[in-house]
């Protein structure tokens, strides 16, 4: 009977210990949403906004073009040939929405389209020395798009000029040496801004008024190796996969103090959230990416629409934030690496906020609750 006690004792108090060691596992199952399985699936684009079919609508592509009207996700009925990479969107005088297709997943062959109404597609001619096309961004009233010659060794910024592609900027390094990756492209008070991986930032007024010899101060380093670029108010902003943040204009760029940490790499998804509550509250959100569970965004509170004092926080963690819980974010989309993060301006689309990760579809943020969009 003494032996028996005992051995109770024992039991009872190693099965004490186990729910409490297990504590922590059973708050973050609780933490977690219940997993939905994407509509768009792999690894999205950009997601952009366009009228040109008469209203505010979203498109996204993974491999075809995907819409939103402002309830669900569908296929265009429309769709231009070849495997769908990328799409972008220029608003001025005329909304335009491009395709940037290829012949295959992984293929050189590729080709960009363009559509006026968002239903029928022409194709763009490419008569410059670079038929490789990668990387488009929409700037208000132009398209840029990144190319290379046939060999791969040059690289070149083309701009859509009419229905024909012309040079923005050629000759662009040796891929052995500068990538010259076209990272981004936004306009802001009249000037273009290209973002070149390896070479700096550029500005011009015009389309074609670039120089490759002269890139902005300060965003030069390839340490950076810049791969996101975004317009504030009155500043630009630059993230690098280095780890670093910067922010300037035309007359130079520095680096963001409190925002530059090599541990912690950008992955290139920016975009400005208005606080649908308060618009004065507006965050910058930053895709950032360490580790294999701690991915996700940023948020970097903004003053007058440009960067104040820099504090980076995890979504959830104060006010404003796009999320309603720091530890439902971080149980979902936290885990997540962004490769595009977006808000919808119209007010039609509900201002939803979206995100396009790295290999687990779109997701967008409902009520503070990120989940894949289904």
């Amino acid at each position: 009977m003494k032996h028996s006690l005992m051995y109770t004792l024992i039991l009872l108090l190693s099965l004490a210990a186990l729910s409490c060691d297990q504590t922590p596992l059973f708050y973050s199952i609780s933490k977690e949403t219940p997993p939905k399985d994407p509509i768009v699936s792999g690894a999205p684009s950009r997601i952009v906004e366009s009228n040109v079919s008469g209203s505010a609508r979203l498109y996204v592509a993974n491999g075809k073009v995907w819409v939103y009207e402002g309830n669900s996700w569908t296929r265009m009925e429309n769709q231009p040939n070849g495997y769908i990479r990328e799409v972008a969107a220029t608003t001025a005088t005329t909304s335009t929405l491009y395709a940037l297709t290829v012949d295959g997943t992984d293929s050189l062959d590729t080709e960009l389209w363009k559509s006026t109404d968002g239903m029928s597609w022409t194709a763009v001619a490419n008569e410059t020395d670079y038929p490789t096309l990668g990387g488009i961004f929409g700037t208000g009233d132009t398209l840029f798009v990144g190319a290379t010659d046939k060999n791969g060794s040059k690289a070149a910024v083309l701009y859509d000029d009419s229905g024909t592609l012309k040079s923005a900027l050629s000759d662009i390094g040796i891929r052995d040496e500068v990538p010259g990756t076209l990272a981004g492209a936004v306009q802001m008070g009249g000037t273009y801004y290209l973002a070149i991986t390896g070479m700096g930032i550029y500005a011009a007024a015009t389309a074609n008024g670039f120089n490759i010899d002269t890139p902005i101060s300060g965003s030069t380093d390839r340490t950076y190796n810049l791969n996101g670029l975004i317009a504030l108010s009155t500043e630009v902003v630059a993230v690098g996969s280095g780890g670093y943040m910067l922010r300037g204009d035309s007359n130079g760029f520095s680096e963001v103090s409190g925002a530059c940490d090599t541990s912690y790499p950008y992955t290139g998804a920016l975009a400005v959230w208005t606080d649908p509550d308060n618009a004065s509250n507006k965050l910058l959100l930053v895709g950032r990416r360490n580790g294999t569970y701690t991915n996700g965004y940023w948020e970097i509170p903004l003053s007058s629409g440009n960067l104040g004092t820099i504090s980076l926080n995890v979504p959830g963690s104060s006010s404003p934030t796009t999320a309603g819980d720091k530890d439902t974010y971080q149980q979902a989309l936290g885990q997540k690496v962004l490769t595009a993060l977006y808000q919808a301006q119209d007010s039609e689309l509900g201002g939803i906020l979206l995100a396009s990760t790295l290999r687990d579809g779109l997701w967008a943020c409902r009520g503070g609750v990120w989940n894949a969009e289904e």
